[in-house]
Formats: C-alpha cells, sequence, structure tokens
C-alpha cells in the first residue's frame, strides 16, 4: 500500500455530520400564540370541515413544514372523528404570523346528530377542541410536537 491510501483523513466524512448535528442544537420550540377564530365551514352526519386561523411563531431561520397530523377531533367533550389536513402548511422562518388551516374529519359514531339538535335547540355554542400531535420537517430533521385547543363556535 502507499503511504497516501493509509494516511487518508476522516475529516471530510464527519464535517458534514457536525454541520447536520449544529444545525438540530438551534432548533427553538415553535408556538401557538393564539387561536383567531375557528369556522365551521361544513358539518352534516358524514363529516365536518373546519378552518382554523392560528397565531403561529417560528423563531427559527429556517422554513418547518407541518406533516402527519395524528388529531381527535371533540364537540362538547365528545370524540367524533379524526382531523386530517386538507392542504400543506409552510411555517415561515423568523416569523409570527396567523396561517389558515383547513382540516376535515369523516364523523365517528351516532352521537353527532344528537349533539347537534340538542345544541341547535337550546340556542346554546358548541365546544370545538382538538387534541393530537404535529410531525414539524426541516431539511431531515423530523421532531413530533404535542397540542392541545378548545374553541367555541356558533351554530
Amino acid at each position: 500500500m502507499r503511504r497516501s491510501e493509509r494516511s487518508c483523513s476522516p475529516l471530510p466524512l464527519l464535517l458534514p455530520l457536525a454541520f447536520l448535528v449544529t444545525g438540530c442544537l438551534g432548533y427553538k420550540q415553535v408556538e401557538l400564540r393564539d387561536i383567531a377564530n375557528v369556522e365551521v365551514e361544513k358539518m352534516d352526519a358524514k363529516g365536518i370541515a373546519v378552518r382554523v386561523d392560528a397565531m403561529i411563531e417560528n423563531p427559527n431561520g429556517y422554513r418547518i413544514h407541518v406533516l402527519d397530523p395524528d388529531v381527535d377531533l371533540y364537540l362538547n367533550d365528545k370524540f367524533i372523528g379524526k382531523g386530517v389536513l386538507d392542504t400543506a402548511l409552510v411555517l415561515d422562518k423568523k416569523s409570527t404570523r396567523v396561517y389558515s388551516v383547513p382540516l376535515h374529519a369523516d364523523l365517528q359514531g351516532g352521537s353527532l346528530l344528537m349533539l347537534l339538535l340538542s345544541g341547535a335547540l337550546n340556542g346554546d355554542d358548541m365546544k370545538l377542541g382538538a387534541k393530537g400531535t404535529v410531525v414539524g420537517k426541516a431539511g431531515l430533521i423530523r421532531k413530533r410536537f404535542p397540542f392541545e385547543l378548545e374553541e367555541m363556535i356558533e351554530l
């Protein structure tokens, strides 16, 4: 073997790994600051579609793609179904702004009709709740974030 082959430096291989680890250390927590509005766009016996205007702060110097939500939806504290994002959500870097988040759920169980009728007949507002986790992705890094929110809605 030639001497140059035996003394190959691992530095070129370790340098990208060092940048990746340094990028992870610079992560700051994304924060849900406020729910500005919750609008029920469609509700029937089969499903519900809502639009949530959420003020979200991303203090990081990179955009974050929101993926893979696992959202349980509740109406007056009764489980009604799993929420699904209708469009991709990308948080701008170093920003605090209101994002319009459309989501829908195919409803499970027959109790929704009874909840809707009782709320409509009593003239009461309904409490819409969402609880779950969502994945934030930036480059090769992924992190799962828990969240929980409740909002009163008018029928």
